[in-house]
């Protein structure tokens, strides 16, 4: 039992960490698009939820934050959905 807690474990960090690189992906394209200034360059992850997706099947939902200036000494807050292991929503 507790060789598959592990294994539990060590999937769900793996598979929050790709989905962590899609959501840094994701907000440099839209700081870039929007010729904004990612702050950090890092985002945070800040809640998971278990989502149906499109095809029905149950899945997780991650949402991460980041933060990015417009003018370089204000800073916003802007957030990535991610949803097996795909970018669902990306807002600033």
């Amino acid at each position: 039992m507790l060789l598959i807690l592990l294994g539990l474990f060590v999937w769900f960090w793996q598979n929050t960490l790709r989905d962590r690189e899609l959501a840094l992906l994701a907000a440099r394209d839209i700081c870039r698009h929007q010729q904004l200034q990612l702050l950090d360059a890092t985002v945070t992850l800040q809640r998971v939820a278990l989502r149906r997706s499109r095809h029905g099947s149950l899945t997780l939902q991650r949402t991460f934050q980041f933060a990015y200036s417009a003018e370089g000494y204000d800073r916003r807050t802007g957030f990535v959905i991610t949803q097996g292991n795909h970018v669902e929503q990306v807002g600033l």
